[in-house]
């Protein structure tokens, strides 16, 4: 039988009786499939379903071969060794009492068929780039993207014919990313892997877009999916419009109708009297005209509650625009104003021997350029921003700022007060602008009505990334240097359209840390600076 990995009328209810979802049937056989979706929709809670380390509140889950799954967060005691880390230390302690002639039947049980095991580690280890890591070492004494590896190892000698991975490019730097790239791109048997990372995405057979009530897959890589979503939309608008249309010709022709039938009740009533009919026949005449006018008057609203219908499905066909809609009034920089200057620049951690960068930086920013700053984790990046904002002083060498008015973007969002509403840390930011002015402002970041009224501690991510832009951008002074600090990660893709949106509408200067090179193109970069 082919290996595929099912779910049949499968749901998740949460302890307030509300589900994330339900009645989702689907099957994925040996292909490579991503799921995406909104933050908060579940699409982790589906992993762990499938997995089997949550049980469905209804339906259930076929699997039909050997799964292997990447959590998101690994959850691993620091102390540990990497053997211990992906449970591979007791089967190794049983092959070497074996082959030192003091096993026993336990031993044999546990190595079952794996007795090249060494050999297996050694050829896994060395494939996945990461040959210098004994088994002894510690796990803390990794690096981000040395775990994800040694964790991926582990999973590889499990030789899986499903391999489920939740958000694996999250926090890597790009070398570490283009290890899951060439990963992905070369497995043969089947794959679920939940991401943000459109360029993860492009290297996949199909894509599955999860809502609360059904799964709809896509045959084709990411970029096939936005083709059809959009093809989608412009069907569904088109949908609309004619359905509007219906509507007004409904209304236009029952209206014409009434007024033709109110003529003729007064013509005909006119005419009885001139030919002095009865009271008793006029009366009947006139219940009988009422009731036809009644019918047709039935039938025509009937016709308008139908056609009114077809507007509001067509709606319910067209998912919402992700756009934010900011008409920032904050001017560019002079093109040719220095608004950034390192002149000889470096610095010492308290502890650290010597100075973090081998050569001191050199470098000025003119006018409102987009710049990557780019390089691995550990470069020193964070200390850059660090220095650029007068959080950290240099050991050497000066800094030249042009501007006071510099806002930064983190992956906390920390220019937001937690302990507020989203209108109240606006308020604390903008205090020169009447409150109408900054409802109409959070509308554009799409903060409608009573969202303006939530917690921040209580946001998504995607939210609290469009109120931390609100609150960067709508100042009384908007900052003429925004600094970006991965800013896309822990975003779903609405989100991360959202703050394209915006930030392809500030006009100032732009430093971005990040390791979404897709994001990177959109938003424009148009220089380089490597750490």
């Amino acid at each position: 039988m082919q290996n595929h990995l099912s779910g049949v009328n499968l749901g998740y209810h949460l302890p307030d009786g509300s589900h994330l979802f339900d009645s989702l049937t689907f099957s994925f056989n040996a292909v490579r499939t991503g799921l995406v979706g909104v933050n908060g929709v579940g699409k982790t809670t589906l992993l762990e379903i499938l997995t089997g380390r949550l049980k469905p509140s209804n339906g259930n889950v076929v699997r039909c071969g050997r799964l292997s799954y990447l959590p998101q967060r690994a959850h691993l005691d620091l102390a540990a060794t990497v053997g211990e880390a992906i449970n591979l230390a007791e089967a190794l302690m049983a092959y070497g009492r074996a082959i030192g002639g003091e096993s026993t039947l336990e031993d044999f049980e546990i190595i079952a068929d794996r007795w090249d095991l060494p050999e297996r580690i050694n050829h896994t280890f060395s494939e996945l780039g990461i040959g210098h890591i004994t088994l002894n070492r510690t796990v803390a004494s990794l690096s981000g993207g040395e775990l994800t590896r040694v964790r991926l190892a582990g999973l590889m000698l499990e030789e899986p014919d499903f391999l489920i991975l939740d958000e694996p490019t999250n926090h890597l730097d790009l070398s570490a990313r283009e290890f899951i790239y060439e990963l992905v791109a070369g497995w043969k048997k089947g794959l679920l892997v939940v991401s943000h990372d459109r360029r993860l995405l492009s290297h996949l057979d199909q894509i599955a877009e999860l809502n609360p009530n059904r799964m709809k897959l896509y045959g084709g890589n990411y970029e096939f999916y936005q083709d059809q979503r959009q093809t989608e939309r412009t069907a569904a608008e088109q949908a609309i419009s004619s359905a509007r249309q219906r509507l007004k010709q409904a209304r236009v022709i029952a209206q014409r109708t009434w007024e033709r039938q109110q003529k003729r009740q007064s013509a005909g009533h006119r005419n009885s009297f001139k030919k002095g009919l009865p009271a008793i026949v006029i009366g009947n005449l006139q219940r009988s005209a009422e009731t036809s006018a009644a019918q047709l008057k039935g039938l025509h609203q009937q016709k308008i509650a139908q056609a009114s219908q077809e507007v509001a499905e067509a709606r319910s066909r067209l998912t919402a625009e992700n756009q934010i809609k900011v008409d920032l009034a904050n001017e560019p920089p002079p093109s040719q104003k220095r608004m950034i200057k390192f002149t000889e620049v470096n610095y010492r951690y308290p502890d650290a021997e010597g100075q973090l960068w081998r050569s001191a930086l050199n470098f000025e920013v003119i006018g409102p350029e987009r710049i990557w700053l780019k390089g691995v984790n550990g470069a020193g990046k964070s200390t850059l921003i660090d220095l650029i904002c007068g959080k950290k002083q240099p050991v050497t060498g000066t800094i030249s700022l042009h501007t006071t008015r510099i806002g930064i973007l983190d992956q906390q969002v920390s220019v937001l007060d937690d302990s507020l509403t989203v209108l109240e840390n606006l308020k604390r930011v903008a205090q020169l602008r009447a409150e109408h002015e900054l409802r109409m402002l959070l509308g554009r970041f799409l903060f409608i009505r009573d969202d303006a009224h939530k917690l921040a501690q209580v946001l998504s991510g995607g939210e609290r990334m469009r109120a931390g832009l609100a609150c960067l951008l709508g100042t009384d002074q908007s900052p003429e240097i925004l600094i970006l600090d991965e800013p896309t990660n822990n975003l779903d893709l609405p989100s991360v359209e959202a703050l394209t949106s915006a930030l392809n509408r500030y006009h100032g200067v732009l430093v971005a840390v990040s390791h979404d090179v897709a994001f990177l193109d959109e938003i424009k970069v148009e220089r380089v600076i490597e750490l």
